[in-house]
């Protein structure tokens, strides 16, 4: 494996799995991220950039890999994603994050990730995901598949879920559809399964994110 921190000719022109990393700021991410695509047999070249511009301006093409590593739950480092997602189009993003929520994963994946790898799965996880994306395939941790695909959620479960978003509570639900409260709780924790999550607030958030791109 090549590890290099500043352009070496044509990165374009590599015999080698070119991997451009953006965000590793620490030595500790860095020298995870080596060690973890150090793959007997295989050759991976490793670049890392200071930020999203340097990135942008290397003009690199498919097959290389762009990792970016970012917190999908911080919507700065969503806007920063989806800005290399537009700015290097046709090359694959593998996002780098620590343990996100359902609902960071689904906005990463809009934002442009093929790929998903959680920080304390780095060891695990990185060279597999780096294989399968060079070879057109899309990768998200397994508990969070739910997310990625949108669910069919019932009439009730819509209805419930309106509510939600407008702030009201369990009770305060089942009055408004003459439901007990317990049938309400059932109706979540539906939705909660078909999306992935575990609490309200990434339910509405998914909730609100559907129905704003079905209009």
């Amino acid at each position: 494996m090549a590890v290099l921190t500043e352009p070496s000719g044509d990165l374009r022109a590599s015999s080698d799995q070119l991997c451009v990393v953006l965000g590793a700021d620490s030595t500790e991410i860095r020298q995870r991220i080596e060690k973890a695509l150090e793959r007997p047999g295989r050759s991976a070249a490793v670049f890392f950039v200071a930020g999203a511009d340097e990135l942008i301006g290397l003009g690199v093409e498919a097959p290389a890999i762009a990792l970016l590593v970012c917190d999908l739950d911080r919507p700065a480092e969503i806007a920063t994603l989806r800005r290399v997602h537009r700015e290097i189009q046709g090359v694959a993003i593998i996002a780098i994050s620590p343990t996100a929520t359902g609902t960071g994963v689904r906005r990463g994946l809009d934002a442009g990730a093929d790929a998903i790898v959680f920080e304390p799965l780095i060891e695990s996880t990185l060279a597999v995901t780096v294989s399968a994306v060079g070879s057109g395939q899309s990768v998200v941790p397994r508990e969070l598949r739910a997310t990625v695909h949108r669910p069919a959620l019932s009439h009730r479960e819509q209805q419930v879920l309106t509510y939600v978003t407008e702030g009201l509570s369990n009770a305060q639900i089942a009055e408004e559809l003459f439901l007990s409260e317990s049938t309400v709780k059932s109706h979540l924790s539906s939705a909660f399964a078909k999306f992935g999550v575990s609490s309200r607030r990434e339910a509405a958030a998914l909730f609100l994110e559907l129905n704003g791109s079905q209009k």
